[in-house]
Order: C-alpha cells, then structure tokens, then sequence
C-alpha cells in the first residue's frame, strides 16, 4: 500500500453506503416479484469500474488517474438489538462483513499502480416508530488495513421522524422487457434473476457517454434466502455528554473538514460536546454555529439513492451548535439543537 495516503483512503468509506443501500434495493426489489416468502440477503458480490474523472471523484479519488476497479465480497445478515436502554422499540438492521479489494489505483503525482486489500464491517441499525417511520439510526464502517485502520460511527436522531416504507422505489423504476430500470440520474438496471438472486448493473452518479450496457461501470449481484430470526447485537456506540472538561487546546483535527458537511458560521465558545462513552481526556474542544439562513441537507447513507432521486437516510440542519473534541487519536463531532444531540460522528 505504499504511496498511498490516508486522506486518499478515508474516501473509499463512501463505497460502504453503496453496498447498505444496495442490499435495501435488493430485498425491496424481491418483495415486489415474490410476495409469497420474505426473503433476506446472503451474499453482495460484484464489481466497479471507476472509469472518468467525475466516477473517480464520485469516491473521493481525485488523486489517482481513472481506471480503479473495486471488487467486492460480502456476506450480509438481519441484526436486532436488544440493549438499548432509550429505545422505545428494537433497533433492526443489516451486517456486512467480507473482502473489498481496490486495484489499478494510479497516483496522479507518482508512478506505480496502488492495491488496497482488507477486510470491511459495516453495521447499520433503525429504530422505528411504528411500521413506516424511522426515529434513530446508528451505522458503523469499520475498515481492518493495518496503518490505514479505521472506525468511523455515525447517530442520527430523526426530528420529525423519518417516513419508510416497503416498496418505496417504484417510482423511481420502471419496468422494460422484464428489467426495470431507472427513471431519473444515472443509469441502472434491476434484474430478478434465478435462484434468488438480483443483479444491478448499469453507471455510476456523474457520467457521461454511459448507457449500462455498451458501456458498464456498476455491476453487483445479491444472492437471497429464506428471512431467518436476526442475529442479537449490541447498540454499536453509545454517546455521552461531556460536562466539566477544559482543554488546553481549542483547535481540533481529528474530524478534518466534516464540518463542512454543515452550514457552519462563526467559532462560539458555547460547547455542547458529545462524544463515545468510552472516552477519557479531551485534548482539544472547538465549537461553531450553524446556520440555518440556506439549510444544509446530509445524506450520510445516500451516495447512489440520490441520484436516484430516491429517499435515502438524510436530514436537513437549520440552527444550532456543532462541537468537536479531540482525544488521542479519536475525534468526535455532535450537531446538536437547543441542547439536544441531533447527529453525531466519531473517527479514530
């Protein structure tokens, strides 16, 4: 993995969101040719071809030559939890957990080909409140690559509640000669095919000259069983609010530009600092405002949903703080709203 650097990598984590929304489409998509068994995901393999310049950026990849192809092995399985003590219902979701390889990485600035090989687990859990409507969601990206090792955690708290339900995506699919394909942004294809098994094939967001068949950049495929009881497990983080810290330091680093992901506007000393319960010193604490003058959409789950134009897990920020504190080599950021936590991300 030499000559590649961690700011080149940690964009790789975006791909990780494909593969959440992915197995989702997948299941949606057998629910609607195959009402009589609930089906569940087994398997995600499968390929991207990173081809121009706008696919190489849609990753992150701005730093390397078009041409990274990224091959994909996971196994998948339905999760409950059962240990949260502020939930009103069971948090349900999807564990991913296998082999993501990254070839013919070639850096803009040097020579030689980069290969990333390692093995990814993502945890994604939704607290619902009722059958259509999300209230809290907890994903977890956790890459094993030796020095590039990384866990990242993201808390979303829905205000108002999230509207979810089955078959959300028919709109944005229209069946043709029994493939459906996409209405709106780039294009993709659906394909039942036998065995339980769905395949989606077509481009990536922000192509040109790409039609999905004489030209493919996306082609991954599911293999479905049987729904089974889902697997018990643990609330993957739980956050706590930090009182009566004064750090030495006010310039955090941790997070890099994350920020950036919100309308921030002037630097306030009016902290409301959250971070992992787990966490010991705070090295450094720094808190902006964020304005709700041109509300900020984020889309943490919705790197191919919306192209699509379909939903995705999102919310909107308007007023309110967003605090980072460093500690060690953990970084914690929480966008929080008259005091209370409204999203929150943790990096080490």
């Amino acid at each position: 993995m030499s000559g590649l650097s961690k700011k080149q990598f940690i964009s790789l984590e975006l791909l990780v969101c494909a593969l959440v929304i992915f197995s989702t489409i997948s299941l949606d998509y057998e629910k609607r040719n195959d009402d009589k068994d609930d089906m569940q995901i087994d398997r995600i393999q499968g390929e991207l071809s990173l081809l121009t310049s706008s696919t190489m950026k849609s990753l992150g990849l701005d730093d390397f030559r078009p041409g990274a192809i990224v091959q994909i092995n996971l196994s998948a399985e339905s999760i409950i939890a059962t240990d949260c003590a502020t939930c009103d219902t069971n948090p349900l979701g999807v564990r991913l957990n296998g082999e993501v390889i990254v070839s013919n990485l070639q850096p803009i600035s040097a020579g030689g080909n980069v290969r990333i090989e390692g093995v990814l687990n993502v945890t994604h859990l939704q607290e619902y409140d009722g059958p259509n409507f999300v209230v809290r969601e907890w994903l977890t990206i956790d890459w094993d690559l030796d020095e590039f090792s990384k866990t990242m955690n993201v808390f979303i708290e829905h205000q108002p509640a999230k509207w979810s339900v089955d078959h959300r995506y028919d709109a944005s699919l229209v069946a043709y000669d029994g493939i459906e394909k996409s209405r709106t942004g780039p294009v993709v294809y659906v394909e039942n095919l036998l065995q339980k098994s769905v395949n989606v094939y077509g481009c990536l967001p922000n192509t040109m000259n790409c039609d999905g068949v004489n030209r493919e950049e996306i082609n991954l495929s599911t293999t479905l069983k049987k729904s089974q009881q889902p697997t018990d497990v643990n609330i993957p983080t739980k956050w706590k609010k930090i009182d009566g810290i004064n750090p030495d330091s006010n310039q955090t680093k941790n997070l890099g530009n994350t920020k950036q992901l919100l309308e921030i506007a002037d630097p306030i000393e009016n902290h409301n600092p959250w971070c992992l319960s787990e966490t010991q010193n705070i090295d450094s604490m720094q808190s902006w405002n964020v304005s709700g003058e041109n509300p900020s959409s984020i889309h943490p789950m919705g790197l191919w949903l919306t192209s699509l134009g379909m939903p995705s897990s999102s919310f909107t920020s308007s007023y309110g703080v967003w605090t980072e504190v460093d500690s060690g080599d953990l970084g914690c950021g929480a966008y929080s709203k008259n005091g209370k936590l409204v999203l929150a991300i943790s990096q080490i």
